[in-house]
């Protein structure tokens, strides 16, 4: 939804009564002066000088000078009446010349585990904004039924705070991110608010589905192709077969196909274990045996009736038969196998864009499969709607936006950014150019950092980009500095495919090619050295090389090997020896920086390559 602001951002009269020990009372009067914020469709239209009736009262709670992560002033607080708290965190009194007249806040709805806090930011967060010439502020609770709209209040209650803190009555530009969930609330403010923040960076972005397809598609992989996750991997690694079907059967063949034409990204094969539920969070996603509340007559459809895969004369029929029989008739099993196929049962409409389901479908666009006498949930239902506050995902935003989505990310898949971006451009039309990009980054998945163990040896730390696009989306607001191009990539069979050079690629990531002894694979002997090398590019306006590392025994550590000149092309060699046989992953990894800093800390744009040696005993 779009609608025209009454006012620019400004700094309301209650400001002046914000006063305590570095200026501010302990509570803030409610803005009674204030119109309340409309609402439209379910959401509510949040302006800079409007009044959520639900946050009308903020109150600080503390105010403390900290050491860490870097000197700051911090002012706690929570709106009385709710659950919800927020911190700010402003320049130390010594480093208030540091101040651009910015802020950063990062927004995400869930809490994982006890002991943490969403309206408390990270040291990441705070040294990112602070060196960036901004303020942070973090909004949040426990519940992801959020919305923007406590994000919006606490916002613009800081601006207040900032304004006296600072001493200041320059207009204030504001800066809102969040990853997946995160990027559901990041999308409903940018589409419902307006004179609150003035750019966007949704990460690693999440659009309302019909089905949970994406994690549903893991899970048939988990059930069919788990006995064959090594072969698969083994065969898309650096210098594998690139087969991935050769030692599958029919059934297994069936079920890759189908997976990763939803979306699901080849490259997850990389690490086999979170792509089918074997570790880390997603376990209990995968996990399907809780019958569906919805649509409770699914499960004795789906083993009886004609045209579902329980019933299905084919062998992957007969193999889901076996699995059921194996583990024995169980309700719970019966229910474990059928809700892993959901997807094929409940097609949105064939205009929807959703590609990953085309799959299911007729030439003519009717489904091949029975459908279910189950209405699909609006997009603003479900998750979808309690994360956004109810936004229509109709990409009418109101400022600058700059996606960033990663090519390894096996929950939020890839081609759904591209899923809102075709809506962006279809609203705004020719304006979408000056609104709106998009920067795809490989070898980086859903989660942030620290990327150690397991995952260093195929991943970045993909924050330093998203750091870098708010940087870009600021310039942009601010002095009309256009970011680098998107990067520009294509959609085939639900994959999001880039070009291999960092020219035509575009975006803000630099690429690498890494060979051994010229090539992705090479035999050597224990004892004999491999000769290594490799070109390292960063795409145009996107900065210069400044930091390389070597992971040369493939185990995820990487060792600092200093770069004597900082350029936005450059080539690299070493050489290796093993002591050892086996089968060694070596890998580079660049970073690039926008100004050629060597020093930086934020902002750095990651990628790696590896290659493939195999050791055998010497002669």
């Amino acid at each position: 939804m779009r609608f025209t602001p009454t006012h620019r951002k400004g700094i309301g009269a209650a400001a002046a009564t914000l006063l305590l020990g570095t200026g501010l009372s302990t509570a803030a009067p409610a803005l009674a002066a204030s119109p309340e914020c409309a609402t439209i469709d379910s959401a509510m239209q949040v302006t800079a000088d409007c009044l959520d009736p639900t946050y009308r009262t903020p109150v600080i709670d503390s105010e403390t000078d900290e050491t860490l992560p870097t000197p700051h002033h911090r002012v706690r607080g929570h709106f009385e009446g709710t659950n919800i708290q927020f911190t700010i965190y402003l320049h130390a009194q010594q480093d208030k010349a540091q101040w651009d007249g910015r802020f950063f806040q990062f927004t995400y709805p869930v809490v994982f585990g006890p002991g943490q806090d969403t309206s408390k930011a990270d040291d990441r967060a705070i040294g990112f904004a602070l060196s960036s010439g901004g303020y942070a502020v973090q909004a949040g609770n426990a519940s992801f039924a959020l919305g923007y709209r406590h994000a919006a209040a606490a916002a613009k209650f800081a601006e207040q705070v900032a304004a006296k803190y600072y001493g200041s009555n320059r207009p204030i530009y504001g800066y809102l991110y969040g990853p997946s969930g995160g990027s559901f609330q990041t999308i409903g403010a940018a589409e419902n608010s307006t004179g609150v923040w003035e750019g966007y960076v949704p990460m690693v972005q999440a659009i309302p589905q019909p089905t949970s397809y994406n994690f549903l598609g893991r899970a048939a992989a988990q059930l069919i192709l788990e006995d064959k996750a090594d072969e698969i991997r083994a065969a898309l690694l650096p210098g594998g077969s690139g087969d991935p079907y050769a030692t599958l059967d029919e059934a297994e063949r069936t079920v890759l196909r189908e997976v990763h034409a939803l979306g699901i990204p080849w490259k997850g094969w990389e690490y086999p274990d979170f792509l089918l539920g074997r570790t880390g969070y997603q376990s209990d996603q995968l996990d399907q045996s809780r019958p569906l509340a919805n649509d409770p007559t699914y499960v004795d459809d789906f083993w009886s009736a004609d045209g579902y895969l329980g019933t299905e004369d084919s062998p992957l029929g007969d193999r889901i038969r076996a699995e059921l029989a194996e583990v024995g008739d169980t309700v719970a099993h019966r229910w474990n196998i059928a809700n892993r196929f959901y997807y094929r049962y409940l097609l949105p409409a064939a205009d929807e864009g959703f590609v990953g389901l085309d799959q299911f479908r007729h030439p003519d666009g009717t489904p091949l499969y029975p459908q279910r006498a189950v209405s699909i949930a609006p997009y603003t239902g479900g998750s979808a709607g309690s994360a956004s506050g109810n936004t229509a995902f109709d990409g009418s935003v109101n400022g600058k936006v700059i996606a960033v989505a990663n090519l390894y990310d096996t929950d939020a898949l890839p081609w759904h950014t591209d899923w809102y971006r075709q809506r962006i451009e279809a609203t705004l039309g020719d304006a979408a150019a000056g609104t709106y990009r998009v920067y795809f980054n490989d070898h980086a998945d859903h989660q942030d950092a620290p990327v150690a163990g397991e995952r260093a040896k195929h991943l970045v730390n993909w924050y330093g980009m998203a750091e870098q696009a708010l940087r870009d989306v600021a310039a942009w607001v601010e002095d009309g500095v256009a970011p680098p191009a998107s990067t520009q990539y294509e959609i085939s069979d639900a994959q999001v495919l880039v070009p291999d050079n960092a020219a035509a690629r575009r975006g803000i990531q630099p690429t690498v090619d890494l060979t051994a002894q010229g090539k992705e694979i090479t035999t050597t002997q224990v004892g004999q050295s491999v000769r290594l090398k490799a070109k390292a590019q960063v795409p145009p306006d996107a900065g210069k090389i400044v930091r390389t590392e070597w992971d040369l025994d493939g185990d995820g550590v990487f060792t600092d090997a200093p770069v004597t000149r900082v350029g936005n092309a450059l080539t690299f060699q070493s050489t290796v020896t093993f002591d050892e046989p086996g089968t060694y992953l070596v890998a580079l990894r660049v970073s690039s920086e926008r100004n050629g800093d060597p020093t930086a800390h934020f902002a750095l744009a990651q990628n790696l390559d590896r290659v493939q040696v195999v050791v055998t005993p010497s002669r």
